[in-house]
């Protein structure tokens, strides 16, 4: 099938890093033969906000990190949420970014959120010039790909919990969005992007238009942005992205780190090297496959089936049948017993590694100057955003009804249905969608357990319209002083912003369950109208079974503040600055199924319940800055600083909740400074949580009970559990258990759930030496924890049920294992409640660092250099899936994997060399991550031995990117760059991909070499 895109083309380490880093740093202080003057307060790439306070410098208690359009330049961003998962407080977020070729039932598509501190993307609050933005859905996330890069100022990212000054949602901090609201002329910029091994383009174009009116009273500036990125498949990209891959046991001769190797069968109580294999990479398809297969046929000989029945499969060929069943050649007449795995199905070569967008995108500011106190204010956003998603094709996969005489079979095949009909006992139900049957013993049905990919109906794809629509008006200005000493320098703002959102999305080559049942059943003694054995589908079959679904998101989110902020009084040692205000929010979100998706009868994309609901809070805060000490031996300044705010929701299990910080700051010297903060901070459910209907996904998992878990894990207690949870005994740890990688959870919102609690410390210190200018050095610890953390059941994913449930409590009657529902027969996972977990207030998180900044320009024989660094070293990043359970921690600080999520290294960070020389920029960056351990390894009480698993470590990665610009006049501006000039490959994985593409693509560069140009015109 044709694509639809438009074209077609260790620690020694660690501190060595940063080491020369500071190395780098002390030796330019020393060569500084012509310095240049240091930068203005604002250019600081080390400055502190997360404040409603008057500015008296950059030094305040919290910290915050800088990143300025001159970084957007160098980096040539399109996307904005790429770059900002360059930084080290971000971490890839594995749901929505380019990469994430997938969707979420109840959820957005196509968009992109942030995921600081590794605390997920709900725990962070996006702003744009200080105010909140849209949110994209009912988990109330912003979208950055609606924020223009073209118009982007700088990029303030605050450290920890801000909830005191911001409200509900900073948790993990505030990511605030400057942009450029005051513009004369007009500019032009337009970038293409290439990657190398596809020759895919990215191409984007903005016009900025801006200019004065009321006798330069007012300002307007209007902004276009167009982008459209083609995507690209697994099979396009080929080399390792192919075929797909998964942990097994292969022969020693044929074993790769990076290709699958030869399967080598383990004879029973032996392990992979014990039977002269090692654990290595094979290939991981899917047993649905084109031509179909039954699965779960009695193995001849054994207790389930009986003399007519063997002498039934015999006659058929089956004799060697394993429990994965049989599978049909392409006539539908023959089958064959199916061999793993060189008959499975491989999804990859269909799927997008890189999905598809187009975007369209207008903004407007305005201000206009009434009088020296009353300037009014707007802005105006639009912007439409296509994306696709594409994957391989849907499957019929369970347990159907089939007529044993059915006339597409072959007469052997006939007969061993008609001994499976008289092998029944009692009544047989079977559901599929909303078809529910039943069956009897002789009454010429039986019960298939039947797995068919309907590769001749083509791929999946679903098509994404995601449309928003902002506006804010307001009015700002000062007010009287009241007195010289009370009440003076006072600023106002008041401001009402209104934004909606809406999503539509159509999802195609889906069958209907139920009429596939149908389908395949004779009606009033006409033949079936498909024939699903080989391949023999009709135009009229198809049609048959064939439905196209559909869902719709709206989100709206108003806003009603107010402000006042100036000088309290005066004191010795100087002024008391205040801020206070109120805020009233609005937040309503639905998410609109059709009846395929809302009834589960679908097979193709996840189904999923309605969600509506909405929100309301009123708030008042206030802030505070007193200065204790000015200009004193010891204290060229000591100040400390408190803020509070009351929050009334109207969800009544939130109710009143106050949030509070305190802080302080002393600089013995003018240059040094350290600052200290403590604050809590609290984040109310959303409408997903609260309301969500309940739906399903299938993320990739493990399951304990079968032959993908660790041979290590298969144990005796293990058995026993699974036995006593509903794997028939002949089944346990056998491949039939789970035929895919893949395991369908469902999920759901909590109406009774309260708020989140965090509390968040923050020490640190900034260096800013007067002999050495342009030098400035901070470093800043953190602890934030998260008490009564909303989660799925477990809180850590459908791995965490299951491995809580199997390999931790070991109880078949904890709420874990009877969260589990398995079908009789097979024991696989199944319908309709497959692993049910639901929303609660159950877990804790704790996490810890250090963040380590460095900023130094100087200019030497007429060459102005600049060096930046930004590095996070990760201490803690533990996560308590159940409070109750204290002891059970999953310590994620150095792994990746089902548990775990995205990799924590500890220790990541950039450092960027440039230098200009007249009209040339030249520009080097650095990009590291470092070395993290799978999960199931790290995690494990017990772990198995190292040795026993495939891929189980990946090692550090450095990218290198360079830049080159040229001034043709202060007009026009060309700039180029390389982005992964080695063109390093990513780390090559099998069952411990994250979610797929044979590595982890959100964390580590899929795309190989790519290349950008920028031309930016100024008229």
């Amino acid at each position: 099938m044709k694509t639809r895109r438009k074209q077609k083309r260790a620690r020694a380490h660690h501190t060595t890093t940063m080491s020369a880093l500071l190395i780098a740093a002390n030796l330019g202080c020393h060569a500084n033969a012509q310095e240049a003057d240091a930068p203005k307060p604002e250019e600081n790439k080390v400055v502190v906000t997360g404040s409603r306070l008057a500015s008296r410098g950059f030094l305040a208690p919290t910290p915050v990190t800088t990143v300025d359009a001159q970084e957007l330049k160098l980096t040539g961003t399109q996307n904005l949420e790429v770059m900002l998962s360059d930084t080290p407080q971000f971490t890839a977020n594995q749901l929505s970014s380019p990469t994430a070729n997938t969707v979420q039932p109840g959820q957005p598509s196509g968009t992109s959120t942030l995921n600081l501190r590794n605390l997920g993307p709900t725990r962070n609050l996006v702003l744009v010039n200080g105010r909140r933005f849209a949110i994209t859905g009912p988990d109330f996330t912003t979208d950055v790909n609606t924020i223009p890069a073209a118009l982007v100022k700088r990029v303030e990212t605050v450290t920890g919990g801000s909830s005191a000054v911001y409200g509900s949602d900073a948790i993990s901090g505030v990511v605030n969005f400057i942009l450029r609201d005051h513009f004369e002329g007009v500019e032009i910029n337009a970038q293409r992007s290439v990657d190398q091994p596809t020759r895919t383009p990215n191409d984007s174009l903005d016009l900025t238009v801006g200019g004065n009116f009321g006798g330069g009273r007012g300002n307007v500036v209007v902004s276009v942005n167009y982008m459209d990125r083609d995507g690209f498949t697994r099979g396009e990209r080929g080399g390792w992205a192919l075929p797909s891959l998964g942990d097994g046991c292969v022969t020693a001769a044929s074993w790769s780190s990076t290709r699958p190797g030869t399967p080598l069968a383990v004879p029973a109580g032996q392990t992979c090297v014990a039977a002269g294999g090692r654990p290595g990479l094979i290939f991981s398809g899917s047993s649905n496959v084109p031509t179909g297969r039954i699965g779960n046929l009695p193995v001849v000989g054994s207790a389930a089936s009986n003399p007519a029945l063997n002498a039934a499969l015999i006659a058929a060929g089956l004799q060697n049948m394993s429990t994965l069943g049989a599978i049909f050649d392409p006539t539908g007449r023959t089958l064959r017993p199916y061999a793993a795995p060189g008959d499975a199905y491989d999804l990859g070569p269909l799927s997008y590694m890189v999905t598809p967008q187009k975007r369209w995108m207008s903004n407007a500011f305005a201000h206009y100057d009434f009088s020296e106190r009353a300037t009014g204010y707007m802005e105006a956003h639009f912007s439409s955003n296509s994306a696709s998603v594409q994957i391989g094709p849907t499957s019929a996969s369970g347990n159907f009804l089939f007529n044993t005489n059915n006339p597409y079979l072959s007469p052997q095949m006939q007969e061993v249905l008609r001994q499976l009909d008289l092998r029944e006992t009692g009544t047989t139900r079977v559901t599929n969608g909303t078809s529910s049957l039943t069956t009897t013993p002789g009454d010429g049905l039986a019960v298939l357990n039947y797995n068919r990919r309907f590769s001749d109906l083509g791929g999946r794809v679903a098509d994404t319209d995601h449309q928003v629509y902002r506006i804010a008006l307001g009015l700002r200005g000062s007010l009287p002083d009241v007195s010289e000493r009370w009440l003076r320098d006072l600023k106002y703002d008041v401001y009402y912003t209104k934004a909606r959102t809406t999503e539509t999305q159509d999802q195609a080559g889906s069958i209907s369950l139920s009429r596939f049942q149908n389908a395949i059943l004779a009606q009033n003694g006409a033949a079936p109208v498909l024939n699903p054995f080989g391949q023999n589908l009709t135009e009229a079959s198809a049609n048959a079974i064939s439905v196209a679904s559909k869902s719709k998101i709206t989100a709206e989110q108003n806003v009603l503040a107010g402000n006042v902020a100036g000088s309290l009084m005066d004191v010795p040692a100087g002024a008391i600055d205040f801020s206070t205000g109120f805020e009233r929010r609005y937040a309503y979100s639905a998410y609109s199924p059709d009846m395929f998706l809302s009834s589960g009868d679908v097979s193709g994309w996840n189904a999923a319940r309605a969600t509506k609901g909405s929100t309301t809070v009123k708030e008042v805060y206030g802030e505070v800055r007193v200065p204790l000490l000015a200009d004193k031996p010891f204290a060229k300044s000591l100040s400390v600083s408190g803020a509070f705010r009351r929050s009334d929701y109207d969800v009544a299990s939130v109710g009143k909740v106050w949030t509070s910080s305190i802080g302080a700051e002393w600089a013995p010297t003018r240059a040094l400074t350290f600052r200290a903060q403590k604050q809590k901070s609290i984040r109310a459910p959303n409408v997903g949580e609260l309301f969500g209907g309940q739906g399903t996904n299938g993320p990739t998992a493990t399951d304990p009970c079968s032959s993908r878990a660790p041979l290590a894990q298969q144990t005796q207690a293990v058995r026993v559990l699974c036995e006593a949870t509903g794997v028939p005994a002949n089944l346990v740890f056998d491949p039939a258990v789970q035929p895919s990688p893949f395991i369908t959870q469902v999920v759901g919102g909590n109406p009774d759930l309260s708020a989140e609690t965090s509390h968040t410390v923050t020490v640190g210190a900034v260096f800013m030496p007067p002999s050495v200018k342009g030098l400035q050095l901070s470093v800043d610890w953190y602890r934030i924890t998260v008490d009564d953390a909303i989660s799925t059941l477990g809180g850590g994913g459908i791995q965490s049920v299951l491995d809580l449930c199997y390999n931790t409590i070991r109880n078949a009657e904890s709420r874990y294992c009877r969260a589990i529902n398995r079908d009789p027969i097979t024991g696989q996972i199944a319908a309709p409640t497959y692993v049910m977990t639901t929303n609660a207030n159950i877990g804790g998180i704790a996490t810890r660092g250090v963040d380590l900044a460095g900023h130094y320009n100087f200019t030497r024989d007429g060459i102005q250099w600049t060096l930046d660094s930004n590095w996070t070293y990760v201490n803690e990043l533990t996560f308590t899936p159940i409070q109750d359970l204290p002891g059970l921690k999953n310590r994620c600080v150095g792994t990746w994997g089902g548990t775990c999520g995205q990799p924590v290294p500890r220790w990541k960070g950039t450092t960027r060399v440039s230098m200009k020389r007249g009209p040339l920029l030249l520009s080097a960056r650095a990009r590291y991550t470092g070395p993290v351990t799978v999960d199931s390894y790290a995690l494990a009480a017990n772990p198995p031995a190292l040795e026993s698993l495939t891929n189980p470590k990946i090692k550090s990665y450095t990218w290198l990117d360079l830049t080159a610009g040229w001034e043709f006049s202060r007009m026009v501006n060309l700039t180029g760059g390389v982005r992964n000039v080695l063109d390093k490959d990513p780390p090559i994985l099998g069952s411990s991909q994250l979610p797929a593409n044979n590595t982890i693509p959100a964390t580590y560069d899929t795309l190989g070499r790519q290349l950008f140009v920028t031309l930016n015109v100024k008229l």
